[in-house]
């Protein structure tokens, strides 16, 4: 079996859309957790910065991960994320061969 994919997601959205924002993530991380593959998925908003979130993924292969990205809902949240950050997103995609807990 190969090791966990880790997706780690960064966005800083404008104040105005925070709720919009919220619902969004809640419903795509919901339906998320759900299929067949993903392991954990969270979302966090730094409380130094108000308005910059950061998700974390975890999936059994790669091949979930591209499986998720055309769902629907990961578009719909993209689609109403993308009218509330104020720059694009950074997300990456993280293949560890092994990770120390410290």
């Amino acid at each position: 079996m190969s090791d966990p994919v880790i997706v780690i997601a960064r966005a800083r959205i404008r104040p105005e859309t925070h709720s919009a924002f919220i619902a969004a993530a809640r419903d795509c991380i919901a339906a998320t957790r759900r299929e067949h593959g993903c392991l954990a998925y969270d979302m966090h908003e730094s409380i130094t910065e108000p308005g910059y979130f950061v998700s974390v993924e975890r999936w059994e292969q790669r091949e979930h991960v591209d499986r998720h990205l055309p769902q629907p809902h990961p578009q719909a949240f993209l689609e109403i994320a993308g009218a509330c950050v104020t720059a694009p997103p950074v997300i990456e995609v993280v293949e560890p061969r092994s990770v120390d807990r410290l």
